[in-house]
């Protein structure tokens, strides 16, 4: 629905397939999952009758559609009639620890922090010292511009933006990745400031030069031992990143594959690695329990 919203799919695609499967159920999984799957491929969509955009990543690798009876098909369909284009990525977070059971959501901790809490934490560790080191940076550019050394001066700014897109994150209990997303955001945030002053520098040659060069998923890394938020972490990086690649670069098509596999979320425990577990048994090779 959002990738349909932003136009990374063909307008009304999803929709009309979902109106088309009202009255046909049990066409649901094959029909869907054939879409996921050109999705993942690039590839023309029998199902929606349309050439399709690269994805990639892992989203789509593996495709598995949840039948859905009509009823349920009904409300994804009265989903998808929304604008999600600017849906707020932490909503996921929410939605799976409401999904949990109560004794589970206890268990992993599984909670969601409102954004105030999480700016807390990130505006100080992360984007103010950021904030200071660029603070700096800006302004030997600009005593450099002033002494005529243009040159010098973009290559000041080029060298503040090259370190900012190699910051690397990690939250090592990162749930549904609210935590990374909010810094994504502020990331991408000082990233466009940065850009301007390039601009602002007339620094044109060197903008070409740094195409590819920007602030990404890839430097947003996590550790997550429930499998379906970690999932969840890595779709709402995606969406968050893909929402400010479209508001500050109009309907740009991303460079494709749309999404990339950068393994940058683990569903893993932080403290613990091990590659099996072994039960301890009795005489008889029966498991003992307490």
């Amino acid at each position: 629905m959002f990738a349909e919203d932003v136009g990374l799919l063909p307008k009304r695609a999803f929709v009309d397939l979902l109106e088309s499967l009202r009255d046909n159920p049990a066409q649901f999984v094959p029909l869907v999952g054939e879409v996921w799957r050109a999705m993942d491929r690039g590839e023309f969509s029998a199902a929606v009758r349309a050439d399709l955009l690269k994805f990639n990543g892992k989203l789509f690798k593996n495709p598995q559609v949840l039948p859905l009876n009509r009823d349920q098909i009904e409300l994804l369909l009265a989903a998808a009639h929304a604008n999600w284009r600017e849906v707020e990525p932490a909503i996921f977070g929410t939605l799976l620890e409401r999904a949990l059971d109560p004794a589970e959501r206890h268990a992993l901790g599984a909670h969601y922090t409102p954004r105030a809490y999480v700016e807390r934490l990130v505006l100080p560790t992360i984007v103010e010292p950021l904030r200071e080191d660029w603070k700096n940076a800006q302004a030997a550019a600009l005593v450099l511009a002033g002494e005529g050394k243009l040159n010098e001066a973009q290559q000041q700014v080029r060298g503040f933006l090259k370190h900012l897109c190699e910051v690397r994150v990690l939250d090592p209990a990162c749930g549904s990745g609210n935590f990374l997303y909010v810094t994504l955001e502020h990331l991408k945030r000082l990233e466009g400031e940065v850009l301007n002053q390039l601009d602002e520098l007339g620094d044109t040659q060197g903008r070409l030069e740094l195409q590819g060069v920007s602030v990404d998923p890839h430097q947003l890394l996590g550790m997550e031992l429930n499998p379906r938020a970690a999932e969840i972490a890595e779709m709402v990086l995606w969406i968050g990143y893909l929402q400010w690649h479209f508001r500050t670069r109009g309907q740009v098509i991303p460079p494709l594959p749309v999404l990339k596999d950068f393994h940058n979320i683990e569903c893993r425990d932080a403290v613990l690695a091990y590659d099996r577990m072994e039960y301890v048994t009795d005489e008889r090779g029966v498991p003992v329990t307490r």
